[in-house]
């Protein structure tokens, strides 16, 4: 009990240093004072993980969400911009540099706040559970049925593109279709995992491993990095590894470390191998990709391998730049999310309400549209909220997200109950990308992957009743 206090006034007192920082920020870049926040930012994160880390276990949404918290938020006012403030080309398109070290201590305030709600919840007084293995067979062959299915529908769209390893192939892919296949090999995924006896050792993983299950999972990962749509494939990764890391072994901070560096390495890769201009049989195939990927890729720094966190820098200050020209939405750019889990739903009530397209009012849309950018130059979870409710929304949301995300962590751990450990490794899958998008982002997914499940619980109850009935 003692500890937890010592913590939370520790936590509060980081917050309290955090709101003067962005309360007396100098109006002008100063790689000094960005310094300092940073140096604020390792010792929150210190406390925070140290705070959530579980059996040991390292592979969470709070280290995860750090990770990429720095490399969206710190590395560029830290480390690139006294270098070359043109380090990467998305920093050519015009900002205001003098509210650099302001954003930065403004996201400052903002993880503060979240390691505010992390400790206020934690408990480290429970005891490790997880001793049941229900059996999940049954549900496991009617999902696995439902995602070959869907599979086969994403091919019919887009397959011809994707085998000739065109990036932009996903893009004939209906969005609402990807989140349902997403969803739906998430979960089949987890329930492999909670359901079976597997030993501490990754071959028994394997060996034991749903085979239908595993099947689709190479299938799509390969195919859709072959084509260099990543976001998909990350995020399944990342359900599987949290849900191994939750339920079989713990994953520790050499074996952490070693999977980051790897991760970063081979999405990066990526990014550099895949084309848009396949365009005849000699430019596709294995052999050509590995050539591109080898030819172009560069690696200047280490600060490279979070390229596309890092570029999110700018968005931060295209954020506080905007509501300093033209105030706060309230809410308006966030407003098409609460809507996201029914279909059709978000575009009917912003043009009924807003006479716009729901992706007419994201603070992406917004920031794009600001620079006149051919492509889409993405959001940040600070300048998002900063955009809707100023620093109180900064402050509110990201406090609210440590608090909720420690209690699905919690119960995740604590617990028996699926929807619960369903809803927190999904967070996890959204750990590493939501500092550059909407604090909003996961809500569809969640909902979607519960009522999945509730949908495929139902139908196997019918089934076995059925079953029972014609027996009779």
């Amino acid at each position: 009990m003692l500890n937890r206090v010592s913590s939370f006034i520790t936590s509060l007192f980081l917050f309290i240093v955090s709101l003067i920082l962005y309360l007396f920020a100098p109006d002008v870049y100063s790689n000094q004072y960005c310094i300092i926040l940073f140096m604020v930012f390792l010792i929150v994160s210190f406390i925070t993980i140290r705070q959530t880390t579980i059996n040991n276990n390292y592979f969470t949404f709070h280290v995860l969400f750090l990770i990429s918290f720095f490399f969206v938020n710190f590395v560029y006012p830290v480390f690139l911009y006294p270098q070359n403030p043109l380090y990467y080309s998305v920093f050519k398109f015009e900002f205001n540099h003098q509210v650099i070290s302001r954003a930065t201590a403004l996201a400052l305030l903002g993880v503060c706040s979240y390691n505010l709600g992390v400790v206020l919840y934690f408990r480290n007084d429970n005891v490790v559970i997880h001793t049941k293995k229900p059996n999940y067979s049954t549900l496991l062959f009617l999902l696995n049925i439902w995602v070959y299915f869907i599979f086969i529908i994403l091919l019919i769209f887009a397959g011809k593109e994707m085998v000739k390893g065109n990036f932009g192939a996903t893009s004939q892919i209906p969005a609402g279709l990807l989140v349902i296949f997403q969803v739906s090999i998430g979960i089949s995924v987890i329930l492999n995992i909670v359901s079976q006896n597997f030993k501490e050792s990754i071959f028994n993983f394997l060996w034991r491993f749903n085979k239908p299950t595993l099947l689709i999972l190479l299938c799509f990962g390969l195919l859709f990095l072959y084509t260099g749509d990543r976001g998909p494939v990350l995020q399944v990764i990342l359900i599987t590894i949290g849900a191994f890391s939750l339920f079989i072994k713990s994953i520790n901070l050499r074996h952490f470390i070693l999977i980051v560096l790897f991760g970063m390495f081979v999405l990066t890769f990526v990014s550099y191998a895949r084309s848009k201009t396949v365009t005849v049989k000699k430019q596709g195939g294995i052999a050509n990709y590995f050539e591109r990927g080898s030819r172009n890729i560069k690696m200047e720094s280490v600060f490279d391998l979070g390229m596309d966190l890092t570029i999110n820098n700018r968005n931060l200050y295209v954020g506080v730049e905007y509501v300093q020209e033209n105030g706060f939405n309230y809410g308006k750019s966030m407003f098409y999310y609460f809507f996201a889990p029914v279909p059709f739903l978000p575009s009917l009530m912003t043009n009924i309400f807003m006479n716009s397209e729901p992706s007419e009012l994201t603070s992406a849309y917004i920031i794009t549209k600001r620079a006149n950018a051919t492509y889409g130059l993405g959001t940040n979870i600070i300048a998002d909220l900063y955009m809707a409710f100023g620093m109180v929304g900064v402050i509110v949301f990201m406090f609210l997200l440590g608090y909720l995300v420690t209690n699905f962590q919690l119960k995740a751990y604590f617990s028996e109950d699926m929807y619960y450990i369903i809803t927190y490794i999904f967070l996890i899958s959204f750990s590493v990308y939501l500092p550059r998008t909407s604090i909003f982002s996961p809500f569809r997914h969640i909902i979607w992957a519960i009522v999945i499940l509730m949908f495929f619980k139902s139908l196997r109850l019918m089934l076995i009743k059925l079953s029972k009935n014609t027996e009779g």
